[in-house]
């Protein structure tokens, strides 16, 4: 689908690119130049640059806090699997849904809420879905701490007023509040036995993407010190394996997180990948 050519060096991969160009970078050089990203290109990606070992969370963390909208932490094979999906959904420009990540034909389960009060009755639900499937209480956990946090800021930090104030941000959470129109979140989840993957989505839009990996970085602590928001995305992001963000911005926001299920904790990443995408959203 497209071309590729091979660079030595930091210094030639930034001579070469230009506003077309899906960079790939060594994680560890990327690391000694965090500021490389702003250069023009279409995307820059960061990887383990051994491929078999996990990038190093110190690596990933400098990433984040410098704006990286792509940073792959996770060792091959799983690296090959990551990067095509992220290329392919940058080079078709087609990013949301978490179908881009399972194999074809794994069944997708949709939850929608009807009142803000079912978000435990869909996170009670969903963590009992993924158990009865066959996957082990440790995984059905991590999804109750996903999903409820995710949800959280789809039901309360995502809705805006018209001087883009969060004017749900205060609410209780036993409050109860019907959900139509732009209040509608909706939580779909599936598993091809590779990845159990969640997706939660809004229709505000308002998330900011450029900000959140600098909030994941510090692990909620500059979120909560500057009033944007409390430990919900940092928590997500630190139970699971790859965190994807896709959004067009005022009109949907959709993250989804991806649990691997082949290999043991010490075997990946201590930090998960991260991802954000820009996109326009077809209902």
């Amino acid at each position: 689908m497209c071309s590729v050519d091979v660079v030595a060096d930091v210094e030639a991969l930034a001579a070469a690119v230009d506003e077309d160009t899906i960079a790939v970078v060594d994680a560890a050089l990327a690391h000694t130049r965090p500021s490389l990203h702003q250069l023009p290109a279409r995307a820059w990606i960061a990887v383990p640059g051994e491929g078999q070992t996990p990038a190093e969370a110190g690596a990933i963390d400098t990433l984040l806090a410098s704006g990286w909208q792509h940073i792959t932490s996770q060792p091959m094979p799983i690296l090959a699997e990551e990067l095509l999906a992220t290329i392919q959904k940058l080079v078709r420009r087609d990013v949301f849904g978490l179908e881009k990540y399972v194999s074809w034909g794994a069944e997708v389960r949709s939850y929608t809420l009807e009142d803000a009060v079912d978000r435990d009755d869909a996170v009670n639900a969903l963590a009992k879905d993924v158990v009865a499937v066959g996957l082990p209480d440790r995984v059905g956990s991590l999804v109750s701490v996903i999903a409820d946090e995710l949800l959280a800021n789809a039901l309360y930090a995502a809705p805006v007023d018209e001087a883009g104030v969060r004017f749900r941000a205060k609410d209780t959470r036993e409050q109860k509040r019907p959900l139509s129109g732009r209040d509608l979140v909706t939580v779909r989840w599936a598993t091809d036995a590779r990845y159990l993957a969640i997706e939660v989505r809004d229709r505000w839009g308002t998330l900011d993407a450029s900000t959140v990996s600098s909030r994941l970085a510090s692990g909620g602590k500059q979120a909560a010190s500057s009033g944007e928001g409390g430990m919900g995305l940092p928590l997500a992001y630190a139970c699971c394996n790859q965190f994807v963000i896709n959004t067009q911005p005022e009109v949907v926001t959709e993250v989804i997180t991806l649990l691997e299920l082949r290999y043991k904790p010490t075997e990946l990443a201590r930090s998960a990948s991260f991802h954000t995408f820009t996109g326009a959203f077809s209902s």
